[in-house]
């Protein structure tokens, strides 16, 4: 079986294989309330976005402001980095665009192709409380003036009743904060396979899971949920025969 760990359930009816995939709904997002959100804004020239959720943590934490209209309509005006194709694609759901997509879905990479695109400028880097890439370090080295504004938090959410997971089950993790809660609510075995979604959560997944399962934890050839869970389903087969 293939479990995907999210922090919703995630809208899977597009995909003619999500029938296979089991939800573990083990995160909860919690936006956060930034009081002096405007002036920042106000203040940036560009944003920098590494996860669909805080598109749309900023989007809230905007409508809840007096001037919500006229700040959505700067938001409009400003250019969006963003590290993969789920953030554009949030992006796009609010009339936006994403005006660079990172080559490739990973933290230090991104930082990277954003040195010589945000020279000279002060961007804004809408975040989670915490974070696994090195990317306002990396950026801070090179001469970019960030800042960075915290808008939403990766809540652990216990299950009351949780599941008896299958002998052999593929489980997703996309996070390390998506291992550390998975722990919380189940007891790794031996035979399951961890398929990691980016650098920092294999290297997560290979402290906090043990060495014992070491050869079990492979990471996904490609980032976005769609190719992952292809991936995920194409393993399962390869187990059954």
């Amino acid at each position: 079986m293939v479990y995907y760990i999210t922090k919703t359930n995630p809208n899977l009816a597009h995909l003619p294989f999500v029938q296979q995939i089991q939800i573990l709904p083990l995160i909860i997002l919690q936006t956060q309330f930034v009081e002096n959100l405007q002036e920042k804004l106000q203040a940036c020239d560009s944003l920098i976005f590494t996860s669909k959720n805080a598109v749309y943590a900023l989007k809230e934490n905007l409508e809840s402001l007096k001037d919500s209209i006229a700040l959505k309509q700067l938001w409009a005006q400003l250019p969006n980095f963003v590290i993969g194709q789920g953030s554009a694609n949030a992006l796009e759901t609010l009339g936006l665009k994403a005006d660079f997509i990172a080559s490739r879905a990973y933290g230090d990479v991104f930082a990277q192709e954003l040195i010589p695109l945000l020279r000279n400028k002060k961007p804004l880097f809408l975040r989670a409380k915490k974070i696994a890439s090195n990317i306002p370090k990396i950026l801070r080295e090179n001469g970019i003036f960030l800042e960075e504004v915290i808008v939403y938090e990766n809540i652990l959410n216990l299950l009351k009743n949780p599941p008896k997971l299958q002998k052999d089950s593929i489980i997703i993790f996309s996070a390390p904060s998506h291992i550390k809660a998975f722990l919380r609510n189940f007891t790794w075995e031996s035979s399951f396979c961890a398929l990691c979604i980016g650098k920092s959560t294999s290297l997560a997944a290979k402290e906090l899971l043990g060495d014992f399962c070491a050869l079990k934890i492979l990471q996904a050839p490609k980032p976005d949920s769609k190719s992952v869970l292809e991936f995920a389903l194409s393993l399962e087969d390869k187990n059954r025969i």
